[in-house]
């Protein structure tokens, strides 16, 4: 156990791990992305960096990234109040540039506090699911229980992978991503997670930033590509919007990027 990091109630299972660690790799590896709200990209900008911030789940400051998918929601719970400080703001990050503390193949907050709680047998803890911090990790869980990066992008074609009959971890994890009802969840149910205990430099780590026009002065759009070398891709936002949709135009550049639209090809997944 690391120094500060919160007690489990035992250690985790590793049935998980040890059947992404037998499976395939993937034959490409998928960007990260950070997304955070314009109130936080002002001081991310002015340091150069995501800075590590404290987190109650694990009891340390930690850096959170998603694999391929822009998934996180910086404030996307909140009613918009109007603030353009809460409009949302992706970092795209070469495969490369963290040095992962923890991968998880969901959002491990969701599940702390007990949104998958109906897939799941009541003494199944989240460490049950972490797997090994190993590069070729999220591409060998992403090719046993989906089609490809790009269903596994839009969350939608998964695998015909059939678990061991007692396997109940995967059986848990495999219906989660699976299910098409209601839920007290979104796409961040299978999304892949990645902590970085470290800060995250930006210069030469980065693909592109996706933010809002009204933030893409000549300034920072040359902060962003002459210091960052990346690429700076607005989108625009319709007042009173909260920050839920807005999201949604990022998935759309995401998309776009993953799909090799941009001349220099960076971040081509498919």
């Amino acid at each position: 156990m690391k120094q500060g990091e919160k007690r489990s109630p035992r250690p985790g299972k590793t049935a998980f791990a040890t059947l992404v660690r037998a499976s395939a790799p993937a034959p490409v590896t998928m960007p990260m992305t950070h997304v955070t709200d314009a109130y936080r990209f002002r001081d991310i900008m002015a340091g150069g960096a995501l800075a590590p911030a404290p987190c109650r789940i694990f009891g340390s400051e930690l850096v959170y990234l998603f694999y391929g998918r822009p998934a996180y929601r910086a404030t996307a719970e909140m009613e918009s109040n109007g603030s353009d400080a809460y409009w949302p703001i992706c970092f795209v990050l070469e495969p490369g540039a963290v040095t992962p503390a923890r991968i998880y193949p969901f959002d491990s907050g969701a599940f702390h506090h007990g949104r998958f709680k109906a897939f799941m047998h009541h003494q199944m803890i989240k460490e049950d699911f972490e797997l090994e911090i190993d590069p070729s990790s999220p591409g060998r869980l992403l090719r046993l229980f989906w089609r490809d990066e790009k269903s596994y992008f839009n969350a939608d074609g998964a695998s015909d992978f059939v678990p061991d009959p007692i396997d109940f971890e995967t059986k848990a994890y495999r219906d989660l991503i699976s299910y098409r009802g209601r839920g007290n969840f979104d796409e961040r149910g299978s999304a892949i997670e990645i902590q970085s205990e470290a800060p995250v430099t930006l210069k030469g780590n980065t693909i592109a930033v996706i933010l809002p026009s009204e933030f893409a002065t000549d300034a920072i759009v040359a902060r962003i590509e002459q210091d960052f070398g990346a690429l700076a891709l607005p989108f625009d936002v319709v007042r009173r919007h909260g920050p839920t949709e807005a999201v949604g135009q990022i998935y759309t550049i995401v998309r776009d990027l993953l799909g090799g639209a941009k001349k220099d090809g960076r971040g081509k997944c498919w």
